[in-house]
């Protein structure tokens, strides 16, 4: 299924919104009670491990490729450089 740009920028809005939602929410709960600051926590955590570790898997791959892409471009470089080296 492919999606039309339009569809894709009102998909990640919605799921923006909704985890802002979320955290505002916690945010708010933790200075409303601050002593309960810690099972506030834990409870987010409880409710959206899923999420969070989903997000986590998702991301690894781009992030995986940026640091290998970085290191390919230092090692361009310093073979570029003992290239034009003439000592």
């Amino acid at each position: 299924m492919h999606l039309s740009p339009e569809a894709r920028a009102a998909f990640w809005t919605m799921v923006s919104i909704f985890i802002v939602f979320k955290v505002a929410t916690t945010a708010m709960i933790i200075m409303a009670m601050p002593e309960t600051a810690g099972t506030t926590i834990w409870l987010f955590f409880a409710f959206h491990w899923p999420f969070i570790l989903g997000g986590l898997i998702l991301a690894a791959t781009p992030i995986a490729f940026w640091f290998r892409l970085v290191r390919v471009r230092a090692r361009r470089a310093r073979l570029q450089a003992a290239e034009w080296r003439t000592d």
